[in-house]
């Protein structure tokens, strides 16, 4: 069934009551009298999402219907008021970052507000760089720092602990830090939860690297679903579904459902080379502003790629966005 088109009148409405409801988001005005509340999404549901208090995120969650035209993420922050059973999100903040995925014509926000990428690896299933690059590339785009997190280090094949090792090398080369833990045998967790520590941070990988894992030894008793690897090329089984949120001192982290495929939202080729921190000066560097960085004659980052200064397989990754659907 098609959508109901809005008159002009009511889009202004709308947009109106929009932005009066997130004028009362400042919970420092004293004159706030409003039955809304201030509230965290930490999980969605269709229609529907669970909300806790910004402040107090370790207790109960309220489960709130959407109002029309409002599409809240987890992370993100909003105005909710009670209503029975069920809450109403009537407002969303304005956001500070978000971590995008393009899916074929569609792109979808994962969560907001976050500060961190924290992306898992294993040597089962075998890595792909050029997924890491991809996850890279999204957060330095939008301001977040990132972290590599190799879990199940005893496990998987040599070929998949030789792509692991590789990866790390790499990206462990470009000032990326590297962090190798074990769900679990709980190696490395301490060391984990102190960088998580201050910051929102979202954990991003294929599906069966053990992320649901790391979260129930990072918050024991969280029971957070954790599937087995399909017999088919070893390949994980998509058990997480939906986003969640989970608190630590001073932030969180947010559970994302796995993934095979990521793309990366920038059309703007320029831009983009801004996600590959040791390509974007060499680009600056280039006798033509707009060399495609293949065969042109005095690109800077060929040139760097011939000295053996730069790993040929990132200007790969590079291209393979640049040039997807």
């Amino acid at each position: 069934m098609a959508k109901r088109r809005l008159s002009l009148q009511q889009r202004r409405r709308i947009g109106t009551n929009r932005e009066r409801a997130l004028e009362r988001l400042d919970t420092d005005n004293p004159d706030h009298v409003s039955t809304e509340r201030a509230g965290l999404v930490t999980a969605r549901y269709g229609r529907e999402a669970d909300v806790v208090d910004p402040e107090h995120p370790e207790q109960p969650r309220q489960r709130c219907y959407l109002r029309t035209h409002l599409e809240p993420v987890v992370g993100d922050r909003v105005l909710w008021q009670s209503g029975g059973r069920r809450g109403v999100i009537t407002a969303v903040a304005p956001r500070r970052s978000v971590l995008r995925r393009r899916d074929n014509n569609q792109v979808r926000i994962l969560a907001a507000n976050i500060d961190q990428v924290g992306i898992v690896i294993a040597p089962e299933p075998e890595p792909h760089a050029n997924l890491v690059d991809r996850f890279l590339a999204a957060a330095e785009l939008e301001g977040m720092s990132a972290l590599i997190l190799v879990n199940k280090c005893d496990l998987g094949s040599a070929a998949g602990r030789q792509a692991v090792d590789a990866i790390c090398a790499s990206h462990g080369a470009l000032g990326y830090p590297v962090l190798r833990v074990s769900a679990h045998t709980g190696a490395g967790i301490d060391e984990l939860r102190a960088r998580l520590s201050g910051q929102v941070s979202i954990f991003c990988g294929q599906s069966g690297v053990g992320k649901s894992s790391l979260i129930n030894r990072l918050f024991p008793g969280t029971d957070a679903t954790v599937g087995a690897l399909s017999d088919s090329g070893a390949k994980g089984r998509h058990t997480t579904t939906t986003a969640r949120f989970y608190p630590v001192p001073g932030g969180a982290v947010i559970d994302s459902p796995g993934i095979r495929e990521f793309g990366v939202e920038c059309p703007d080729p320029q831009r983009l080379m801004a996600g590959f921190i040791e390509l974007a000066p060499l680009a600056m560097q280039c006798r033509f502003r707009d060399c495609a960085h293949r065969e042109d004659p005095g690109c800077a980052i060929v040139a760097a790629i011939l000295r053996g200064e730069v790993d040929p397989r990132r200007l790969v990754s590079f291209h393979q966005l640049r040039t997807a659907p």
